[in-house]
């Protein structure tokens, strides 16, 4: 029940709500910290071009060198998909088939490998993994019973899950896995008290990561430190691949790709909105000021008033740029992926769902930055295919990484303050084959 106080502050909102968001368009946003120094050195991206999935790959796998340079005879192979959506915004299944194939081919393999992910939802085996609406010929769990089919029960998958109680979330609303702080003590999220982000306005996020034991082998895998068998440090190699698509995300987000297919690592049960650890926050509501707690706290009541959502995302309320330097910082602190590849054979210019919405660049793009494979993908992919839609100029400005005050661009900036990596075409080096068109379209 509202009391009077709240009641007052809910008129007084529904006339803010009517009224402010045009003011806080009219104004500068606000200055952040100077903008991190340049690369010691350039970062290379690789990109390939084909019509044909599997040539493509084969393509990029040369480009890098072959599948041998990528992975050992024994590694631990862990591919982070993005399960949360389906269509153009989950990893494309066609790639991941080629790619999985190469690494089970590679002479004397005798590893495994993980697909995993943590879309943050109540129900762990759904989305992705289950959707009839695939992005190619399979969704996730018929790509792993396909190879187990085959002969090949070294290729499982794994759900990572949120750990703690969430009884209030203002998106996805899993919860109840096990916290944990070392491999002895089972399967679960790590929780790491003197390992966060703080935002320069004082919000703090734990650097939360999973720990899981893989059905195929029984090693258990700490994702910071390592594989164990029976409770102690194993040599074997854990290689850890990001593969993630490139889409549209929102007004507050601008694109989603790479570094943001990272917030299915971590813990959304850990910090605001969920209750605990206290006084902390999670990834993806760092940023979160006083009055978008305080919107949040009323949205049920508020959500129909002109002008409401955009207050309660606008990018000096909700600041979600932050979140670009908690995964910064835990890719610095936690893990850094090993390769980050973006299967850009389908893209969201408008929308990860609505295949209206889509283009078919049939590209892959792969770097050791995610921070110059995010920027140069949507420079030359994204963007260009959202002009060629004739998507209306706002959305454009959000889909090119080179509007300076756009979301993207801040938060790819937040991302290299923690990490490094290039957001500058001179210090980025492409190497392609058949991809010159995208620089005559760009």
């Amino acid at each position: 029940m509202i009391d009077r106080r709240d009641f007052l502050r809910l008129t007084s909102a529904a006339v803010v709500t009517g009224i402010v968001p045009d003011v806080f368009d009219n104004l500068a946003l606000a200055k952040d910290d100077p903008l991190p120094p340049p690369p010691e050195e350039n970062s290379v991206v690789w990109v390939s071009h084909h019509t044909d999935v599997g040539q493509n790959t084969a393509q990029l796998l040369h480009l890098l060198g072959g599948i041998e340079s990528l992975v050992g005879p024994e590694d631990i192979v862990i591919l982070k998909v993005n399960s949360q959506w389906w269509h153009q915004g989950m990893t494309h299944t066609d790639f991941l088939f080629h790619f999985i194939s190469a690494i089970l081919h590679r002479p004397g393999f005798s590893g495994e490998i993980i697909l995993a992910d943590n879309h943050q939802a109540r129900v762990p085996n759904s989305r992705g993994w289950t959707t009839r609406k695939r992005n190619g010929r399979f969704n996730y769990n018929e790509l792993v019973a396909y190879f187990q089919q085959e002969g090949y029960p070294n290729v499982t998958k794994y759900h990572w899950h949120p750990a703690g109680p969430n009884p209030t979330p203002l998106q996805f609303g899993g919860s109840g896995n096990s916290v944990v702080s070392h491999p002895e003590e089972g399967d679960g999220y790590v929780w790491p008290e003197h390992l966060f982000y703080e935002s320069p306005h004082g919000n703090r996020t734990l650097l939360s990561y999973p720990i899981f034991t893989s059905a195929y082998s029984g090693i258990t895998i700490d994702l910071k430190n390592g594989a164990y068998e029976q409770g102690q440090y194993s040599s074997r190699p854990v290689k850890f691949f990001n593969i993630s698509a490139i889409n549209h995300h929102s007004a507050y987000a601008g694109v989603t790709a790479s570094v943001k297919n990272l917030m299915g690592v971590v813990d959304m049960s850990c910090g605001y909105p969920a209750p605990l650890p206290p006084n902390t926050y999670n990834t993806h509501h760092v940023g979160a000021t006083p009055l978008f707690k305080w919107m949040a706290r009323y949205k049920k009541e508020l959500d129909a008033l002109p002008g409401f959502h955009r207050l309660y995302l606008h990018p000096e309320v909700f600041r979600f740029r932050y979140t670009g330097g908690v995964l910064g910082k835990w890719m610095a602190e936690i893990r850094k992926p090993d390769l980050n590849i973006i299967t850009a054979i389908s893209v969201g210019w408008g929308s990860r769902t609505d295949t209206r919405k889509a283009a078919h660049p049939n590209v892959l793009t792969a770097s050791t930055d995610p921070v110059a494979l995010d920027y140069w993908t949507a420079k030359y992919v994204l963007y260009p295919a959202t002009r060629r839609a004739g998507a209306p100029k706002k959305l454009q400005n959000l889909n090119n990484p080179d509007t300076v005050n756009g979301p993207f661009r801040r938060f790819l900036t937040e991302t290299a303050r923690e990490l490094g990596g290039a957001l500058d075409e001179q210090f980025i080096e492409v190497r392609g084959e058949n991809h010159e068109f995208l620089y005559r379209q760009s």
